[in-house]
């Protein structure tokens, strides 16, 4: 699936990538490819410049590297998608919710996903858990919490069921604490 994306270059930077970008691709197509090589190695635009200079694409690297230290910006490393042990058999499942979450992509969801993930696990196996990860995904959620997990989609134990025809009725003989009794006529006043 295909995502527009519009950034904006300060007019340096974009000058400097301009040089460096092949005749046969359009700006877009140039910048796009550059991030996904980026996100291919795992690494920033900033260290790739310093790798062997023999690897394909140096003199790009090194390109969009200076532009990025003389305009003294500076990339983020990419988060760590790392799974706990206790999550790998449900990898390809997590992985297919995160491409399709809406919302926050960033370290701090990522780890609040899986600790989210690990709790429901624990507390309600590992049945629960792939059966929230399945719905967030056909749902396209935002996170799965177990908080949310608890509040909305458990079980809750069922109240006991009244009769359809009213409240309880007293069983004969046994008197009805609750029962209104109307008044004699002497408490009336009338004999």
């Amino acid at each position: 699936m295909a995502r527009r994306v519009n950034m904006h270059l300060d007019e340096e930077f974009a000058a400097e990538i301009e040089r460096h970008k092949p005749k046969s691709l359009a700006l877009a197509a140039f910048c796009a490819l550059l991030i996904e090589q980026a996100l291919d190695k795992a690494v920033t635009l900033t260290e790739r410049a310093t790798a062997d200079p023999r690897t394909s694409g140096d003199a790009i690297a090194s390109g969009v590297s200076k532009a990025v230290s003389s305009s003294s910006k500076t990339l983020k490393p990419i988060v760590s998608m790392s799974l706990p042990a206790e999550l790998e058999p449900e990898a390809e499942l997590i992985r297919e919710f995160w491409k399709l979450k809406k919302g926050s992509k960033g370290e701090t969801a990522w780890k609040l996903l899986t600790g989210e993930l690990l709790k429901i696990r624990s507390k309600h196996g590992n049945t629960v858990m792939r059966e929230q990860l399945e719905l967030a995904i056909n749902g396209k959620w935002q996170g799965i919490t177990l908080r949310n997990y608890e509040n909305f989609a458990a079980p809750k134990t069922a109240a006991p069921r009244q009769q359809e025809s009213g409240p309880a009725q007293p069983r004969r003989g046994v008197p009805n604490p609750n029962a209104w009794v109307p008044p004699t006529a002497a408490e009336l006043g009338l004999e």
